[in-house]
């Protein structure tokens, strides 16, 4: 397999976070392709995290602990030591679907046609219930894409750049992602990972930063944005509307 298939460089980003660390770091082990590289990026842990990369034996090639810009910032670090053609970051708190995800996505004759690889994910709390997931579909046209379910060729950053670093964007990722040609990109209709849903990407800022974005790249019009954005606001919004209306159709 090592001389057939593609090198991938797995990267996981990290700030005082041991624990998840260490559930990412035995999904990794735990995968049946084993032509890989494994780099974690760590911001200046205080919690224990160098003491476990330091007493960390097996399973991690290269691992850097230094302050940083922020998540995008240390993951533009891991991207250029990667070494890997291929490159994936899944961060402390993420995990393989299965240790047959990269053997599985590594046999696939689609390869060669195709840059951008992006598939399916379960989300979980991983401290509370991690067994308990709940099922993602990708889609490419509606923006649902989430960078631990993205595998891509090192070499796009050379053409699109690296991930913008600035304070309180955190949709860098999906910025880069939207830079790339549909025609280069391929969906691989399975899970690819499992996410801890308690992070910051979750947060309502990053959703309004998306529809945003959406609207620049002209994946949204003005009117489907504010419909959103209401919804968002007013989840059952067509809801909302039928009782208002009853409620002014009852008073007459």
């Amino acid at each position: 397999m090592k001389n057939k298939s593609p090198r991938i460089s797995i990267i996981t980003i990290v700030l005082n976070n041991r624990l998840f660390l260490e559930h990412t770091v035995r999904s990794v082990n735990a995968q049946i392709f084993d032509n890989y590289e494994y780099i974690i990026i760590d911001g200046g842990s205080t919690d224990g995290t160098i003491e476990f990369l330091k007493n960390s034996k097996v399973g991690i090639d290269r691992w850097v602990s230094e302050s940083d810009k922020g998540i995008y910032d240390a993951m533009n670090k891991g991207a250029k030591l990667a070494k890997g053609e291929w490159l994936i970051f899944l961060n402390a708190g993420d995990r393989f679907a299965s240790p047959e995800v990269l053997s599985n996505i590594f046999k696939s004759d689609h390869l060669d046609a195709h840059d951008f690889i992006f598939g399916n994910w379960f989300t979980c709390n991983l401290l509370k219930s991690p067994n308990y997931l709940i099922p993602g579909k990708a889609n490419y046209e509606r923006g649902f894409i989430l960078h631990q379910s993205v595998i891509y060729r090192k070499k796009l950053h050379e053409t699109y750049g690296y991930y913008l670093v600035t304070p309180k964007l955190i949709i860098s990722d999906y910025i880069f992602f939207l830079s790339i040609p549909k025609k280069r990109t391929f969906h691989f209709d399975g899970p690819i990972s499992i996410n801890d849903n308690t992070g910051i990407s979750t947060a309502p800022w990053s959703y309004k930063q998306k529809l945003a974005i959406d609207f620049v790249f002209g994946r949204l019009t003005a009117f489907r944005m504010l419909l959103l954005f209401v919804k968002f606001y007013i989840p059952r919004f067509d809801r909302y509307i039928i009782n208002k209306l009853s409620g002014i159709l009852g008073r007459d």
